[in-house]
């Protein structure tokens, strides 16, 4: 499920640009579907004729040392952090801004975040 963390104790005076205009993050989404590298779905899909789907994402490339690994939180060989949040479900890595999966909804929010989740029926 989703996972929260801070990076303490690392400052540099020259720090790598992280993610995109959508996410920061440290690492690439591999695009199952074309075997592309992307910050994320967003910018995959506003550059493909054809939409990446979050929930197959299986593999990510550290903006570091660029080993393509499974996806999680942190780089398997250089440590780095890739998402204070990182939601294994949705594959969302970003800030954290008090994100949370929402079992009902089947996505990653924080616009709900203190409200009662009630569904709607069709009848």
């Amino acid at each position: 499920m989703a996972t929260v963390a801070r990076e303490d104790g690392v400052h540099s005076q020259e720090r790598k640009p992280r993610g995109c205009e959508h996410y920061d993050r440290g690492c690439l989404l591999k695009a199952p579907c074309c075997d592309k590298l992307y910050t994320c779905r967003l910018c995959h899909d506003n550059n493909e004729d054809h939409q990446l789907d979050r929930f197959k994402v299986k593999e990510v490339q550290c903006i570091n040392c660029e080993k393509i690994q499974h996806a999680q939180q942190t780089c398997e060989d250089c440590s780095t952090l890739f998402g204070e949040y990182y939601c294994s479900i949705c594959h969302l890595f970003d800030k954290d801004k008090k994100q949370y999966h929402c079992e009902n909804c089947g996505i990653c929010s924080f616009l709900l975040y203190n409200f009662i989740y009630i569904p709607t029926f069709n009848i």
